[in-house]
This record gives structure tokens, C-alpha cells and sequence, in this order.
């Protein structure tokens, strides 16, 4: 059981609190949290969901998560980022990117960070994730047409797309 707070749509705590599985009411939702991870020179890392995963098994994302009971969206990511990776940063290194395309019934917040280290070093969470790589924003946008993307990523994205490729540029020293 993973015990989260509940908002109204305008990304406000309800009051309640439920386990993240149990369903919700029309005017009820969820708080989850993405990272998206550079190493300041135009490349990004990804996780595979493993195959077990009931929601998109197999295919390519960024690491994120629910933000559960009581935890700030930045612990959240954090967490989710190191549970899933092994990876740590630093919460005075995270940026947030930006609001996620709502969709009931998830509210999301994104957020960038710069990180250095070797696909081959992450530490995978067994029934999370079993594959990690670096890509170039080029490859990203491939393996978007290409399908192998989680189709939550994009769709997300759509929030905070501009915010995004903003700070993908300034990260590469590109601005």
C-alpha cells in the first residue's frame, strides 16, 4: 500500500488521504512527479519500464513517480530518481521545467537536472525498471515516432514542452 494526498484540480491537498490505487471521484487527483536528466551536453537518460508494469511495459520514459502522503514534490523526485536509478542529486540542482498536461487523473509537475555518470553504474529497481541509456534529443524525438516512448511522456510534455527544451538548451550551453 502507498498511501497519497489527494488534490482538487487546481493542485490543492483535498484533506484526503487514500492508498494510490484506490479510485477517485471526478474532482479528485493524483500528484505525480517527472525528472528529466542531462549531462549538460545535450544528452538525456532514460529507463526502460520493465515488463511487468501493467501501464506501458517495455517501453522508454523519464523517471518519476507518485508523490506520496505528506512528501513535497521535490522529496518525491528525489526518491523516485534514486529507488529507480540508484542516482542522487542534489535538491539545490533541480529545476522545476513545469506543470504537465493534466490529464484526470494525474496532475503533474516536471522538473530538469544535470547530472554526471555511466549508464553502466545506474542501479535498476527490479519491477520498475531494467534498462537505462543516454540519448541525444534527436534520438528522443525518434524514438517518440518511433513508438518505444511510454505514451504518458509526450503527452505530458505538451505542459511544458517550451520550459523544456529552454533548459535543455541553456544545460548544453547552447543559450
Amino acid at each position: 500500500m502507498e498511501w497519497i494526498d489527494i488534490y482538487n484540480a487546481a493542485g490543492e491537498k483535498t484533506g484526503r488521504i487514500a492508498d494510490r490505487d484506490d479510485p477517485l471521484g471526478p474532482d479528485e487527483y493524483r500528484l505525480a512527479v517527472g525528472i528529466w536528466v542531462t549531462d549538460g551536453k545535450g544528452n538525456l537518460f532514460v529507463t526502460r519500464r520493465a515488463k511487468e508494469k501493467p501501464y506501458a511495459p517495455g517501453q522508454w520514459e523519464n523517471t518519476g513517480g507518485h508523490v506520496r502522503a505528506g512528501e513535497t514534490p521535490e522529496d518525491a523526485i528525489l526518491r523516485e530518481l534514486y529507488e529507480e536509478t540508484g542516482i542522487t542529486v542534489r535538491r539545490e540542482d533541480v529545476q522545476l521545467l513545469g506543470k504537465s498536461a493534466s490529464r484526470w487523473p494525474y496532475i503533474g509537475l516536471d522538473y530538469g537536472v544535470t547530472a554526471h555518470f555511466r549508464a553502466e553504474d545506474v542501479r535498476l529497481q527490479p519491477g520498475e525498471t531494467d534498462a537505462a541509456q543516454w540519448i541525444t534529443l534527436d534520438e528522443l524525438w525518434q524514438m517518440r515516432d518511433a513508438g518505444a516512448f511510454a505514451p504518458s511522456v509526450f503527452a505530458h510534455m505538451q505542459g511544458y514542452l517550451d520550459a523544456f527544451l529552454d533548459w535543455m538548451q541553456k544545460a548544453s550551453g547552447k543559450a
